[in-house]
């Protein structure tokens, strides 16, 4: 039989005692948990839940001592039941519901472990991680809080276990589908999602974590069981002009997400899968309006950069084969760094012909710029933080654990847009694009630009704040309607909101763009969520076009078929 711990409170001090049974709720009624408690934002219930209670933005903190003697030396599963309700929707990055283990070793080291708790309102929900306590510990403890944020969190049930062992689930994958192809549908009317578990393509017994997101602010949770006869089916509804983004992640016997490595060399990642459905998405529109002084803004940034003479620092030949020349190329720009990146010239320019070009910038990363060698274009792919290309991995590690760690999202730096990280990247791009333009081997009519997630960001700012662009064709785009959380629109992925980012916001730069556009982006991408590509879409004046795949997250789900799954597509001529 399975061990089973279950914290029990005595009259100093919380143990854990072996129990050959099914697992019991934690007693929160110890002297040390009371001591602690002041029955109105931090109280227990006659059923023995510990409840944060906040009217307005407060923090509540709760912490249970653990007798490392007992957890030291095993791996065992740690679960606890957690429902919420009234929290403002989304929360901001850092706050909102906490559940952490963390424990100190005999050498003084600390190690802090913390549950992925979603800051949704939902009811109980059992949450669980796996975690090992090495050898060695001497000291242990169990964090609750509700950090900065209004509303009840209730937390109950906390314990562990033995982790069970897990059956091979290299074969799984999650589908899914709603029961509209285009997944369009009228303010209020039930969307219908379903998903299935898939071993080897055939439909098995499974757990699965559903998750539900909307443009009307309200988050969902739930586990459940599914039979290759019983699918999830998921029925919701949407009360306004936006997207519900649901998705299904695939479980082990711990209640742990399963994880899968897609290809060699690359990190796990969870099996799941994730649909999304809109209510009248032409009607969507920016959560916060543009800065009134947006133009005048960029004026001034571009006159700025015009006032540094564009020279080439360095020119560098790094490549060369049968078909193109690549040169690691440095240019001078405002700011404390340089643009950097590799242009590629086609072998056939130094016979006389005359090239397209095409200015590509990459997602968030701090790494070199990726290398191109298409033989019909003159290529400039641009590093968006115009440091050294081609170095050693090593080189990159020390900056992206140093001074380009989080960049971006240091809200001190974004309260302005002189401060911000981006104001520098941009410049880069504008003079990146100025250089490109400069080049003999050009053929004087075609500039393309292409980008993908933060690229996508950087390809439609530079194309509305430059000029002779004839094409900008961009992937997943990010840093989309910044504002739109403040209307309770899906958060996805991206800094707090702050008044400096507006000017960078993409969705403000989409109406000054002349070229004809080309978006391809996921429905269920949880990084860039489609309603702020929508409103990019919407705001975009030029010859557009809107590619949305259902499925599809910012990255791959296992079990995609790009050729299989439907697409949304919406197209117009300029105005």
């Amino acid at each position: 039989m399975k061990a089973v711990f279950r914290l029990v409170c005595a009259a100093c001090c919380w143990t854990a005692i072996m129990v050959a049974a099914e697992p019991v709720a934690v007693r929160l009624d110890a002297p040390e948990v009371r001591r602690q408690l002041n029955n109105t934002t931090r109280k227990l219930t006659e059923t023995g839940e510990l409840v944060f209670q906040h009217a307005a933005p407060a923090k509540s903190w709760i912490g249970i001592p653990i007798d490392p003697a007992l957890i030291a030396g095993r791996e065992l599963l740690f679960s606890v039941k957690v429902g919420a309700e009234g929290l403002p929707i989304p929360v901001a990055n850092g706050n909102g519901i906490m559940v952490q283990l963390h424990y100190t070793k005999t050498d003084g080291g600390e190690q802090f472990l913390r549950l992925n708790v979603p800051n949704a309102n939902s009811p109980l929900t059992r949450h669980s991680l796996k975690v090992f306590f090495p050898e060695g510990v001497k000291k242990a403890g169990l964090d609750l809080a509700l950090l900065n944020v209004s509303g009840t969190v209730r937390f109950c049930e906390p314990m562990f276990r033995d982790a069970l062992p897990v059956k091979d689930f290299s074969k799984f994958t999650v589908a899914g589908a709603t029961d509209r192809e285009e997944a369009l549908y009228r303010e209020n009317e039930p969307m219908k999602f379903r998903f299935q578990a898939l071993n080897d393509g055939k439909p098995v017994e499974a757990r699965l974590r559903l998750v539900r997101a909307g443009d009307d602010g309200k988050e969902e949770s739930r586990i459940i069981e599914v039979a290759p006869d019983r699918p999830l089916e998921y029925v919701t509804s949407l009360d306004r002009p936006g997207y519900v983004m649901v998705r299904a992640m695939l479980l082990d016997e711990n209640g742990e997400p399963v994880r899968r490595v897609p290809r060699p060399g690359a990190g796990a990642r969870p099996v799941q899968y994730g649909l999304a459905a809109g209510v009248a998405p032409e009607k969507l529109r920016q959560g916060v309006p543009e800065p009134e002084d947006f133009d005048a803004f960029w004026q001034e940034e571009i006159r700025k950069l015009a006032a540094v003479p564009l020279k080439v620092l360095e020119k560098k030949a790094v490549e060369s084969d049968d078909a193109v020349d690549v040169f690691d190329v440095k240019l001078s720009c405002a700011g404390d760094r340089p643009v950097s990146g590799y242009l590629t010239v086609p072998k056939a320019a130094k016979e006389g012909k005359k090239f397209p070009l095409r200015l590509r910038f990459d997602g968030y990363s701090v790494q070199s710029a990726p290398l191109y060698r298409d033989s019909g274009y003159i290529t400039f792919s641009v590093n968006p933080h115009g440091i050294e290309n081609g170095r050693e991995a090593a080189y990159y590690r020390e900056l992206q654990h140093s001074v380009l760690a989080g960049y971006g999202f240091r809200n001190e730096e974004n309260q302005s847009p002189l401060t911000t990280y981006f104001h520098g990247m941009i410049l880069r791009g504008l003079r990146a694009a100025e250089f490109i333009k400069t080049l003999p081997e050009w053929d004087g009519k075609k500039l393309e630009i292409i980008g993908g997630s933060q690229g996508a960001f950087q390809s439609v700012a530079v194309a509305g704040l430059t000029g002779g662009v004839t094409g900008c064709s961009i992937q997943i785009p990010w840093f989309c309607d910044l504002g739109g959380i403040k209307v309770g629109r899906v958060r996805g992925w991206r800094p707090d909101p702050a008044p400096g980012l507006l000017y960078y916001d993409t969705v403000n730069f989409a109406g000054r763009v002349r070229c004809p556009v080309r978006i391809d982006a996921g429905l269920s991408d949880w990084v860039c969520p489609p309603s702020g590509v929508r409103v990019l879409y919407n705001n975009l004046r030029c010859d557009k076009e809107l590619i949305f795949r259902q499925g599809l997250d910012h990255a791959v789900y296992f079990g995609y078929d790009r050729n299989a799954t439907p697409r949304v597509i919406a197209k117009e001529a300029g105005k």
